[in-house]
């Protein structure tokens, strides 16, 4: 009997909230480049897609926990007549992201977002010249990342978002001698994953504005 009040007594607070929860799905493109790597400007375009499911606490504030599929990475294509020489580079990396994000509603259909991510390294492409390269600095198998973004809902189900995503660790394990090109920022020196996303979200539930 006890046992049963106690559960009666957890759920219905999950029961008041229910109505607050939606979830959706996601998809969009985006360009992106290494911070650290020589190799400046967003040349690398990735996909990235996924679902989400959001709490909002109150009519301008939102709690959204995510899970998708995101290619991030770096491209540097060949130029003959520049001084470096004909000299390509592609790193593609894919990873399973997983954004928490706190949301910010204003002007009813506009919001505002920021949040961290953890990325689950899937797998990776490092090219130069075409040949594959073995880089002896591995990449990290779980890392970190920083989001801010800013979206509109075009219709009660329909938002469009564009998000600056930048690594708040270096995506590859420390290096004793550090490679030429490495940066210090924030709390190590190493490369940054910095990425620019523009996304097309899907609510399953009318979002009311």
């Amino acid at each position: 009997m006890q046992r049963t009040l106690l559960l009666i007594l957890f759920i219905l607070p999950l029961m008041g909230y229910s109505q607050k929860f939606n979830g959706g799905i996601l998809a969009g493109g985006n360009v992106s480049q290494v911070d650290g790597d020589t190799y400046e400007g967003y040349h690398k375009f990735g996909y990235q897609a996924g679902a989400y499911v959001y709490l909002r606490v109150s009519p301008h504030s939102s709690f959204q926990m995510e899970m998708e599929y995101f290619q991030k990475g770096s491209r540097r294509a060949s130029n003959p007549d520049s001084g470096a020489g004909d000299h390509s580079y592609l790193l593609r990396i894919h990873y399973l992201e997983i954004p928490v994000l706190y949301q910010y509603t204003f002007a009813k259909r506009f919001q505002a977002e920021a949040g961290p991510a953890i990325d689950v390294l899937l797998g990776s492409l490092e090219e130069t010249d075409g040949l594959p390269t073995t880089n002896k600095v591995a990449l990290r198998p779980i890392t970190l990342s920083g989001i801010l973004g800013f979206s509109c809902y075009l219709s009660h189900h329909l938002k469009a978002g564009f998000r600056f995503n930048y690594s708040l660790l270096s995506i590859r394990v420390p290096a004793d001698p550090e490679p030429p090109g490495y940066r210090h920022i924030l709390f190590e020196t190493g490369q940054y994953n910095n990425v620019l996303s523009l996304t097309l979200s899907w609510d399953f539930k009318k979002f009311e504005y």
